[in-house]
C-alpha cells in the first residue's frame, strides 16, 4: 500500500515597519490568501508587534488593497498604506 505524503503548507511572511522603523509587525498567511488580499479582499488578524524589546498585541486590517495596524491602546501605527508597501517574503514553490 502507498504512503500518503503530506505536503507542507507553505505561508507567505507579511512584515510591517513604522515610527523610525525601530517598530514591527509580522504575520504568515496563506499563498491564496495573500492573492484575495492583493485583489482587495477584506482580512483581519491579530498577532505581536516589537518596539525596543517590548512587544503588544496588534490588529492587522486588509481591505481594498492597502492594510492598516492599531494597537491594543487604539494607537494607529499604520493607515491605510498600500499593500505591496509591506516586507513580503514569498518561499519559492521548491522550498519547505
Amino acid at each position: 500500500m502507498k504512503k500518503k505524503v503530506k505536503k507542507s503548507r507553505v505561508y507567505v511572511e507579511l512584515t510591517a515597519v513604522w515610527g523610525n522603523d525601530d517598530a514591527e509587525s509580522t504575520i504568515k498567511v496563506s499563498r491564496r490568501r495573500w492573492k484575495s488580499i492583493c485583489a482587495g479582499a477584506a482580512y483581519q488578524t491579530s498577532a505581536l508587534s516589537w518596539y525596543e524589546g517590548q512587544s503588544d498585541t496588534v490588529t492587522w486590517s486588509f481591505i481594498n488593497g492597502e492594510v492598516s495596524i492599531d494597537g491594543s491602546d487604539f494607537a494607529q501605527y499604520v493607515r491605510d498604506r498600500p499593500v505591496l508597501e509591506l516586507f513580503v517574503h514569498e518561499p519559492s514553490s521548491g522550498s519547505s
